[in-house]
This record gives C-alpha cells, sequence and structure tokens, in this order.
C-alpha cells in the first residue's frame, strides 16, 4: 500500500514518516518477517545538503532501517538484484521510505543522467513498479506551492512537474497525510480494506455457474480478454478478464513469477473486472503442478480478494456479495 506524506520545509513530516512506517512493519512483524529499507534521494551537494543528510541519518538510527542511495530511476531497487526485489524473493515483506520526492523530482529533471523533461512518466512507472514488490511505501514530498509565483522559468516548471506527480501519486495513494508543525491532518484515509484495487471486482464460483453473465449485468462489462489466451501484460491494461485461472495457469507453465501479480494488478489495473473459477475445492490433485498451480491460484486470489472493493460468488447464476456492495 502506497502512503503519501506531505508537509513544507521543517514541518515535522519525516520524523512522522518514520513513525508510520516504523509502526507498520512492527505491527506485522510477528506475522512475517520484514525489512525496512530507507531509499535516500537527495544527493550530497555542499555543506548544508551533508548536515541535513547527517540529521536525518541521526533520527532513524538504531531504527532497523537499510539505507538505499538512489537519486535517479528509483525502480532501481525494485529491479533484479536490487535489495527490494531479493527481499520480496526471500519472502521478505519490504517496507520502504522514500525521502524525498522533491529531491528525486529535481535530479531527474536537470542531473545528466536524469529523465529530463520524462521525468513525470520516470517517477510514475518507477513508483508502480517499487509498489509491486513491497508490501508498504511511504513516500514524503514537500509543500513548495504556498508561495507566489514562482520566480524563474526553471522554477515554474519543476513547481509544475513536483504538483502533477505529487497529485498522481495522491490519487494513487490509500492514505494522504499533510503535516503542519508536527500536527498530522489526514488529506485522504482509508483501513485495510481500501488498498490500491479498492474499485476492482471480483466475481468467484465453480465452473459454468453463470459469473460471466452476471459481471456483464451487474457491471456492465461489454469488452473481456479471456485468461487462456491473452498476453501476459493485458492483465493490466484490460477493462476486463475472465478464466483468471488460466491466466495463472500458462504463466506458471512459462517459469514467469506470479508471485507479485496480485500487488501489480491492484497498482497498475485498479477498476479491473475479473472473473475466476474456484478450483481449490475437491480431492487434492495427485500431479505436483496441478497441485502447485491450485495453491498458487488460490493465494493470488486471496490477495486480489483483500484488495478490491468488491467480492461476489456466484452459484447457479445467483450472486452473493461476499465483501463491498449494498449488503
Amino acid at each position: 500500500m502506497l502512503y503519501l506524506v506531505t508537509g513544507g520545509s521543517g514541518s515535522g513530516k519525516s520524523a512522522f514518516a518514520e513513525d508510520l512506517i516504523c509502526r507498520l512493519h512492527a505491527e506485522n512483524n510477528g506475522q512475517k518477517p520484514g525489512r525496512l529499507f530507507y531509499i535516500a534521494a537527495m544527493m550530497p551537494f555542499g555543506a548544508e545538503t551533508r548536515q541535513k543528510i547527517r540529521r536525518h541519518r541521526t533520527m532513524r538510527r538504531d531504527k532497523g532501517f537499510e539505507t538505499v542511495e538512489c537519486y535517479t530511476a528509483i525502480e532501481t531497487p525494485a529491479k533484479e538484484g536490487g535489495p527490494v526485489y531479493e527481499a520480496a524473493v526471500q519472502g521478505a515483506d519490504a517496507y520502504v521510505l522514500l525521502e524525498c520526492m522533491s529531491n528525486l523530482t529535481a535530479n531527474e529533471m536537470y542531473a545528466p543522467e536524469g529523465a529530463g523533461p520524462g521525468t513525470v512518466d520516470a517517477v510514475l512507472r518507477g513508483i508502480e513498479i517499487l509498489c509491486s514488490r513491497c508490501r508498504v511505501l511511504v513516500v514524503v514530498t514537500n509543500d513548495v506551492f504556498g508561495e507566489g509565483e514562482a520566480g524563474t522559468g526553471g522554477m515554474k516548471e519543476y513547481r509544475e512537474t513536483l504538483g502533477e506527480i505529487n497529485r498522481r501519486l495522491a490519487k494513487m495513494a490509500g492514505q494522504v497525510t499533510e503535516v503542519v508543525c508536527g500536527i498530522p491532518a489526514a488529506v485522504k484515509s482509508s483501513t485495510a480494506e481500501k488498498e490500491e484495487g479498492a474499485h476492482m471486482k471480483v466475481i468467484t464460483g465453480g465452473a459454468c455457474q453463470g459469473k460471466t453473465a452476471y459481471a456483464e449485468r451487474v457491471f456492465g462489462v461489454k469488452r473481456w480478454m479471456d485468461g487462456g489466451s491473452c498476453g501476459f501484460d493485458d492483465i493490466y491494461t484490460c477493462t476486463a478478464v475472465r478464466h483468471f485461472e488460466r491466466l495463472v495457469r500458462r504463466m506458471m507453465e512459462a517459469g514467469v513469477s506470479t508471485e507479485a501479480l496480485a500487488r501489480e494488478i491492484a497498482v497498475r489495473n485498479p477498476d479491473i473486472v475479473i472473473t475466476v473459477d474456484e478450483i481449490g475445492c475437491g480431492l487434492v490433485p495427485v500431479d505436483e503442478f496441478e497441485r502447485a498451480c491450485r495453491e498458487q491460484t488460490g493465494r493470488i486470489c486471496t490477495q486480489l480478494a483483500r484488495a478490491a472493493g468488491r467480492v461476489d460468488r456466484v452459484v447457479c447464476g445467483i450472486g452473493v456479495t461476499l465483501k463491498g456492495g449494498d449488503r
């Protein structure tokens, strides 16, 4: 889940963000081992910046953070070989604090190795990839919008770019908090049931129970992708997919990792409608791959249901709402 923390200079937003991610990490650590990462985006230029870096290091000392310096290409820690990726592979949930978006944006815009005119797309793509690899991502950003008109063309461009990134991150986030004089104010709040993918609909049930017709009638679906034949990346762009269990099987047969599939769908395609056959009931298959496929599909569907805004089960053409809706 993505959390966005904003505030002015010296507002206490960094302390709040650190307390937030440490609390979330502690709450879940009894269930599954987790690793804390601090992604530092501030380049050490000059005495003033170095002093800020020392102050932040002091703040997070003895809190268990693994520090990763990443000034551009924020997806790097989540790509293969990066520490967040390795944590996911090892089965340890990653809890990531990124500080801060204002520095990252400036680096991408002005550093020789940065994205330049493509800064907005580069940053948002990186955040999406990072979200897909970690359980919790807390992003700190600056409120630089309180003064009047920016003095120079470069300052205006920077402010407009950061403003667009902040708006789009806030839309993605499950929770947005503004810190004012050390006091956190909820701008957008959520519960555990309202994570990325809160508008997602999941319809489950046995084979030939009328799930497709139910989704078309209740949710107005008109166009479908079929999990038995669509491209693997189509799941992130389509309006609706049926036979989702077939997509999972095909990915497993091709050796494509499905560990982060549910999380990536929730982040990248939160309005999708998914129908999936229940394949977890009945006798345990003798074939090893069939057992693995059945178990993995069940795990993924459990994660999707947790993130979804509504979950229905269809039996003999009759839908029963298990989560969300007017029950």
